[in-house]
């Protein structure tokens, strides 16, 4: 892989100036960099039987004294450094954590499992991935060694006095590994989608103050510039042939570009010893995990602001670089690799990779870039999105003629998002610096406010020449191996594994409902935040088309996840679900997935409608998979649903002048099949803004999506508060036998 340059920090305290320096870049894990003095030993490489390789990172939970913006402050963390490892791996490689669980003792405010002396931990690893969970039955689900989140890992130490620890192991999908039909290839296979990914704790009811603290971090598949790729300049004689050498154009275009890695990250500090305009290492704070709201609850109706000449400015947002107050004593910070407004200078006849994950628990980042001087839009450039290029996967005949890619004016990064943005500096001369100033438009999220902030300067240094280079989208090329490992034919068996609700039937066009509620109860009448109503809905075909919501489940009793005798069908918190002991109940009723050996009639494309029943903001994400918008055409000629109206948030409103984010609830163009196309744009996340339905698209046709997992509201303090339900996927084969 291609090296990116990094500081040569410890794995320890890491100590940067407060403000306007330059961006740090966090360390690197990968084949390359196993031995770098950075990484502190906590980074290992391993040759595998066929060549391949293992990388492996270790990551230690503990409590820990980390600086953040200036300050120093106490917060639960990995390796004791609020910048995490990326780890950089290539498809068919294994990525691997050696995961140990030393946090100090904490009584969680929350719904968490357990005893507050074993104060919980476990992995998501890796957020994004089209890979095995490795817990299918006849396997207990928590003893999985995949991409699991149904791992349950007590703090402490055994008995010779090790830390507590687990050992994940994940193969990344190679060439000729990976089911094209999950992002609705004709039926090839291609290598795992290469993109920007992410892992973080995901131990539910306490997964936001534990993402909050700085437990998660990047992760890479492929090479750090690989959706870096030249566009095609159009033959006007002939539109199938281009003018120019795409292949030698992308490789100058990669020549001319900087990767920098970007972690968006808040955490709200009271105690403040400085001002965060003063703090410089050594200052000091407290961090408050429980103000996870926006304004918190200790001061509603309260302004962000800054504390300048013995008052709160609330006014001017020029002041806030990467922080905002509500008094003198406290500060909410949003960093950027752990630096308050740091500075990405590019040279002149360069360009920027802006690699950029949104890891905080809670926040969602609503991004533009403006010129300093003029208040000027620049346009941001996006290359991938959620961990895959932003196109179908395109046939080998296709390679050579790429499709552009999209320009969009402000960007909606939800928590747990992660976008890679090319900033060009080489599209025209210039003979002075340009500055530009990338900042959060204020989003009101329901249940928060979050505040307009200004997170990080972009200097274009003067630029000589102009290049024609376009930019492009680098799809995954479809192939037809001959020499496929296809499993064998298994007799296909009717009986569903113990607590599986049943799939969809094609045969009737059913579609899932997923509805989000507030509040919720569990079947023992426990009160929670937030509950799941899942459903198997069944259109009705008639003269005209229907408002979704008019159709109903064909028989409750038999395909809603939530269903009493007396009451019906109920909403189900994620709470429901989990034992005394941390560990899931896999007898209870839940969503499952049927994947047969043949045409995966019902596992492809089904159609689930995200609806949001409360007055909130939430962001729907999905393990082991991506999804898509559903089409007008889908919606109407499959399904006979009469589309939204409007389709998106702002309707018929320039999306400039709308005050919200312009969320889609479907695609309303049609793209040719035969043009891969800027759309469909593929996500694991997804916003589901107040009172509405988003439409979706996914596909279960990878042997790697087989084994439980879970689907939930991103917003991590919803997730914590009941947002989340299982799910599995299971195939008719010995493994997939009811217990």
């Amino acid at each position: 892989m291609k090296r990116l340059l990094v500081p040569a920090f410890g794995v320890g305290m890491v100590l940067w100036p407060a403000m306007a320096a330059e961006l740090v870049q966090p360390p690197i894990c990968s084949v390359a960099t196993a031995g770098a003095s950075s990484l502190g030993g906590t980074c290992t490489v391993s040759t595998q039987a066929d060549g391949r390789h293992q990388v492996k990172v270790t990551l230690t939970a503990e409590t820990h004294e980390i600086e953040v913006g200036g300050y120093k402050v106490t917060t639960e963390n990995y390796n004791g450094s609020y910048l995490t490892p990326v780890i950089e791996i290539a498809p068919g490689d294994t990525v691997a954590a050696h995961l140990e669980n030393l946090l100090a003792p904490r009584m969680h405010d929350g719904m968490s499992h357990g005893d507050g002396d074993e104060n919980p931990t476990n992995l998501h690893y890796f957020h994004g991935g089209i890979v095995s969970p490795n817990n299918a039955r006849p396997k207990p689900a928590e003893l999985g060694n995949g991409d699991n989140v149904y791992v349950h890992l007590k703090a402490g130490r055994d008995a010779e006095g090790n830390p507590n620890s687990f050992d994940l192991d994940v193969p990344i999908p190679g060439d000729g590994r990976l089911d094209a039909r999950v992002l609705e290839g004709k039926g090839g296979y291609i290598p795992h989608p290469s993109g920007l990914d992410w892992y973080h704790s995901h131990m539910h009811g306490i997964s936001s103050d534990q993402v909050m603290g700085g437990m998660s971090g990047l992760l890479s598949v492929g090479e750090a510039d690989a959706n870096v790729k030249a566009g095609c300049r159009q033959d006007p004689l002939d539109l199938s042939k281009c003018l120019n050498d795409v292949a030698k154009d992308t490789a100058d275009l990669r020549r001319e570009t900087n990767v920098r890695y970007a972690l968006l990250r808040d955490i709200p500090l009271q105690n403040i010893s400085k001002l965060p305009e003063e703090a410089d290492g050594n200052a000091t704070a407290e961090w408050e995990p429980t103000a996870r709201d926006f304004p918190p609850k200790r001061a509603p109706g309260a302004k962000c602001g800054v504390w300048k000449e013995g008052k709160l400015d609330t006014d001017d947002l020029s002041i806030r670089a990467g922080f905002c107050q509500l008094d003198q004593n406290s500060a909410w910070l949003f960093t950027v690799n752990g630096q308050r407004f740091p500075t990405v200078t590019i040279e002149g006849g360069k360009n920027l990779l802006l690699r950029l994950g949104n890891l905080s628990a809670n926040v969602g980042y609503w991004l533009e870039l403006r010129n300093k001087a003029d208040g000027t839009v620049l346009p941001l450039t996006i290359v991938g999105l959620d961990g895959v290029v932003p196109a179908r996967p395109i046939l080998p005949e296709q390679e050579g003629k790429p499709v552009e890619a999209n320009d969009y004016d402000s960007l909606l990064v939800m928590p747990a998002s992660r976008a890679e943005i090319y900033i060009r500096n080489d599209e025209k001369p210039h003979d002075k610096p340009q500055e530009y100033i990338l900042s959060t438009r204020g989003l009101d999220a329901g249940t928060d406010n979050w505040p307009a902030v200004r997170l990080a300067t972009i200097v274009l240094e003067p630029n000589t020449a102009a290049s024609p280079i376009k930019v492009a989208l680098n799809a995954s090329v479809e192939a037809f191996p001959n020499l496929i490992q296809v499993q064998p034919p298994v007799a296909e068996r009717a009986e569903l594994p113990d607590g599986c609700v049943r799939d969809l039937d094609p045969a009737f066009h059913e579609y899932r409902r997923v509805t989000f509620i507030s509040p919720g109860e569990t079947s023992t009448g426990m009160q929670t935040d937030w509950a799941i109503l899942t459903q198997v809905v069944r259109p009705k075909f008639g003269a005209k088309l229907q408002d979704e919501a008019i159709y109903e489940p064909d028989d409750p009793s038999k395909t809603t996840v939530g269903y009493d005798k007396k009451q019906g069908e109920v909403a189900v918190p994620f709470e429901d679900y989990v034992s005394e002991d941390g560990t899931v109940d896999w007898s209870k009723r839940h969503v499952c997935i049927f994947i047969d050996h043949g045409s995966h009639e019902g596992s492809h494309k089904q159609l689930w409608a995200l609806s949001n029943a409360t007055l909130s903001l939430h962001n729907f994400h999905i393990h082991q998979i991506k999804f898509r918008l559903a089409t007008r055409k889908e919606l109407q000629d499959v399904y006979n649903i009469e589309p939204p109206d409007p389709s998106s948030t702002c309707g018929e409103e320039k999306p400039e002048e709308c005050l919200v984010p312009n969320i889609k609830f479907f695609e309303k163009k049609e793209t040719d099949p035969a043009d891969p196309g800027a759309t469909p744009l593929w996500h694991d996340t997804i916003p589901l803004p107040a009172l509405s339905t988003v439409f979706v698209v996914m596909s279960f046709d990878a042997t790697q999506q087989i084994g439980r997992f879970v689907f939930h509201c991103h917003i991590l303090k919803h997730e914590d508060g009941g947002l989340m339900a299982p799910i599995e996927v299971w195939e008719p084969t010995v493994g997939a036998m009811a217990q």
